[in-house]
């Protein structure tokens, strides 16, 4: 188990725009992913929390990210199954008492990744309740070298505006759920 501060910036972007970007990174490594999200009653985003298992492959890997001053404290760990009642996930739900959590979606990414020498650049294509999305997400590697400059300069290259995503994956996620029903 280890907990991290991570800091990233994120753009949604159109599917021109997120075909501009594989073109000038045509090196990148392709995973795709399957979020399970969870929550509880009342949201965990109340607190600034937020809850998964990432399915990579044959690999599971619970994330619970808790909001900080700048950036979320992400603690993570890989896990035998997507199962949120392993004991080891409970164990860290109890820590920061977070009891009743259930699935409440699931999001599948195509993410190119292009590692950088400061962060990690991720050009994601997002399917979920019946919708799809293109993000790009600027991950710092070291959260005190902040080079969110590149970020810029390789949103400039591509002629994408910087408009910060203030809404994350989990969030659209519930949110096109709430607007199916």
């Amino acid at each position: 188990m280890h907990s991290k501060l991570e800091i990233e910036y994120k753009v949604l972007i159109t599917n021109e725009q997120f075909n501009t970007l594989l073109k000038l990174y045509p090196h990148h490594l392709v995973l795709s992913q399957n979020n399970t999200y969870y929550d509880t009653t009342p949201s965990l985003k109340l607190r600034g929390m937020g809850c998964r298992i990432r399915t990579i492959h044959d690999r599971c890997i619970f994330t619970l990210k808790v909001k900080q001053d700048k950036g979320h404290e992400e603690i993570e760990f890989d896990v035998p199954t997507n199962d949120i009642e392993l004991p080891i996930i409970q164990d860290v739900l109890r820590k920061y008492n977070i009891e009743n959590v259930l699935p409440m979606g699931s999001l599948f990414t195509r993410r190119h990744l292009v590692e950088l020498e400061h962060a990690e650049l991720c050009i994601d294509y997002n399917e979920y309740n019946g919708q799809i999305d293109y993000e790009v997400e600027y991950e710092l590697k070291d959260p005190s070298i902040d080079t969110f400059d590149e970020f810029l300069s390789i949103l400039n290259s591509a002629n994408i505006p910087y408009v910060p995503n203030k809404r994350t994956k989990i969030q659209r996620c519930f949110e096109s759920k709430r607007n199916e029903e």
